[in-house]
């Protein structure tokens, strides 16, 4: 018969056994191969740092990649919108009135007619080759309206240094404002010989898309930049090109200067392997000086390009050249290299920017890499001499204190399950079970844990059920929250731009299946930019919000409003003929014009109201209650504007 033994004393016995032999024999062990170990860890781990700071890089490179591609490809959507406005400017001279003022315009003794003064604007230069005739005057006067769609370019975007427009006849409207254009530019300005010209005409550019240029010497006189141009037809003639200007500088101090780790520096270059920018830091590394900030370099007759020395497909240094003519080949899948400069070695990480085509390059300097791992590696041995010199003294002092600690161990672990048979041996005995507290022994303090839960297990349940249900409804009020939040103006609270698309489909669908016809009245605040310039744009929003109050206060129950954008609002009537819609046009004018209004007293109402015939989509009713609200503007405001048709171009297309 198996002789049982107390649970105390196998404890006891058991801890001293198996603890003091197997100590010693792993603490030998490891202090062997702590020395082993550290030694081809010290070889092995600069390798593995290295492949994975290549990673961590590669990683980073292809996000400083993105943000650029997104920040270029938003500078060219700003030039394709001032491409449409350009572009629409020219196809519309008639919108131009007024007498050319006295003054404005003067001709400098070298024959080039420029803008005598600031007046907040672009400045205006044209070539001596151009004779300053009545009608030169007038397009000079005339282009005066381009000039706030390119103050709002240069100052929404912190990339963008200058906005122009260069035309055929060698006109240059350039802001911000240029102070003695005629002595910058000389006497003649021939567009046709720049780049920045060029590039965009039918030949260089027949899909009349945006077109980022080459690194070249602004005649403006702000040193070297890159330019995004877009050409600007009236039908098939070529009247000129729009562009926005990027100086090298800013280039160096929005993108190439952010704070990198030590040794790491960043530079561009264009799909031909010239540098484009640099920071400080490369231009060391390659002996290379940068032009960065403005120069008084007049009269420059031509496009002038970065010297050869700037082109690392030229450079004297064998292994940048090989390595940037694989770089510009994409020969590396994840766009890694190794190059040797000076006689140091560099990690370099190349991505390309797809709006550009260029490639935006990382260096790393493995020297300045590795230097900690190597302090770490003599650190590492330093360590293990003390570690063997401490170890001596502790296991001197281990040997007393383990003895004495085992005894209270078994003590500590035999008490509590022993106190725990004694407790199960009475279960049922009690209708109200003694609660187990814990003993700070994870195994025991669990079997604690569950015993106390049998008594609970019941309420537990319950009470999770209430919680799961709880939660649930609060999720589904997040979720009512949320979807009202996305369809609404935050503003008014009335429905947004986005829920009126919704609506406007769905009115769209509706009409073409029961024949029904639906109509769209909008309305514009009359002379709102006074009120926003005259009482601070606070009083603005206010009248907005009073003003859709007012629109849900006298609409009818099944019409739809909401808020289009801006100062512009959009009422959805369904079922209602152009008849009525006028009729509700015209109650909502006569009620504005009434109403007493915070701060301004008073204020009118446009309206354009438009009716559907039978249309796929939506889009030609809002173009025709546009133009009807555009016809109420003309004719002097605070009335309802109709366009039964929509205005269409010489070729039949909707305008």
């Amino acid at each position: 018969m198996l002789r049982s033994i107390k649970l105390q004393s196998l404890i006891y016995r058991s801890f001293l056994t198996s603890s003091l032999v197997p100590l010693f024999a792993i603490e030998l062990l490891l202090l062997l191969l702590y020395f082993g170990v550290n030694a081809y860890l010290s070889d092995h781990h600069q390798n593995a740092f290295v492949e994975e700071v290549v990673s961590n890089l590669e990683g980073i490179s292809i996000r400083e990649a993105n943000l650029v591609d997104g920040q270029l490809a938003e500078v060219s959507r700003m030039a394709a919108l001032m491409q449409r406005a350009h572009e629409d400017f020219f196809a519309h001279p008639e919108r131009c009135k007024g007498v050319v003022p006295t003054g404005l315009f003067r001709t400098h003794p070298n024959g080039a007619l420029y803008k005598a003064f600031d007046n907040g604007g672009a400045s205006l230069y044209f070539s001596a080759s151009t004779a300053a005739t009545e009608a030169v005057l007038r397009k000079a006067w005339c282009s005066e309206q381009l000039d706030p769609m390119f103050k709002a370019l240069v100052n929404q975007n912190p990339l963008v240094s200058q906005a122009y427009l260069n035309t055929w006849d060698d006109m240059n409207r350039l802001y911000p404002f240029m102070e003695n254009a005629p002595v910058q530019y000389g006497s003649g300005l021939h567009m046709e010989d720049y780049n920045f010209y060029f590039l965009a005409d039918k030949k260089h550019n027949p899909e009349r898309k945006p077109v980022w240029t080459s690194v070249y010497l602004d005649p403006a006189g702000q040193g070297w930049l890159v330019s995004v141009i877009v050409p600007v037809y009236r039908g098939d003639f070529l009247e000129g090109v729009s562009g926005l200007d990027i100086t090298i500088d800013t280039f160096v101090r929005a993108i190439l200067d952010a704070e990198l780790p030590r040794g790491t520096s960043r530079f561009l270059v264009d799909q031909d392997g010239v540098i484009l920018a640099m920071p400080e830091s490369v231009e060391q590394l390659l002996k290379l000086k940068e032009l960065r900030h403005p120069v008084a370099v007049s009269a420059i007759r031509s496009t002038v390009e970065k010297p050869e020395e700037f082109n690392l497909l030229k450079s004297s240094n064998d292994d940048i050249r090989r390595k940037m003519t694989d770089v510009l080949n994409d020969v590396s899948p994840n766009g890694q290299y190794s190059l040797s400069i000076n006689g140091a070695d560099y990690l370099l990480n190349s991505q390309r920017i797809p709006t550009t085509g260029w490639h935006i390059i990382t260096l790393v300097d493995q020297a300045t890499l590795l230097a900690p791992m190597s302090e770490l590696h003599s650190i590492s041995n330093q360590v293990g001499f003390v570690a063997i010199s401490i170890m001596v003294v502790f296991y001197v002092l281990f040997f007393l204190y383990l003895e004495n600690k085992s005894r209270h161990l078994a003590k500590r672990v035999a008490d509590p399950i022993e106190r725990l048979s004694n407790l199960t041996s009475s279960l049922g005995d009690q209708l109200v079970m003694e609660k187990l507290t814990s003993v700070g022994i994870a195994e025991i303090d669990r079997l604690y844990g569950n015993f106390n839960r049998m008594s609970s297990q019941l309420e537990q349940k319950t009470q999770a059920l209430v919680d799961s249900e709880t939660r649930e409804k609060v999720r589904r009020k997040e979720t009512e929250i949320l979807e009202r939040l996305a369809i609404t103006d935050r503003l008014t609270g009335l429905y947004n731009r986005r829920k009126l698309d919704e609506v406007l489909t769905c009115e769209v669908e509706r009409s073409n299946r029961s024949g029904h016809p639906f109509s769209i009245v909008m309305l514009d605040i009359d002379h709102f930019k006074n009120v926003n310039d005259t009482h601070g744009h606070p009083v603005g929003d206010q009248v907005i919000v009073e003003l859709a109050t007012l629109l849900r206060e006298f609409i009818r129950k099944i019409d739809i409003v909401g808020r289009w954008g801006g100062e512009e609002f959009v009422i959805v009537c369904p079922m209602t003929d152009m008849v009525g819609a006028s009729q509700l046009a015209e109650k909502l004018r006569v009620e504005i014009s009434s109403h007493h209004f915070p701060v301004i007293e008073h204020l009118t109402a446009s309206f354009g109201i438009a009716s559907s015939m039978a249309e796929k989509h939506y889009e030609p009713i809002i173009d025709r209650a546009d133009q009807g609200l555009y016809d109420a503007k003309r004719s002097g405001r605070n009335r309802v504007g109709v366009r039964l048709i929509a205005p269409r171009n010489d070729d039949g297309a909707l305008l």
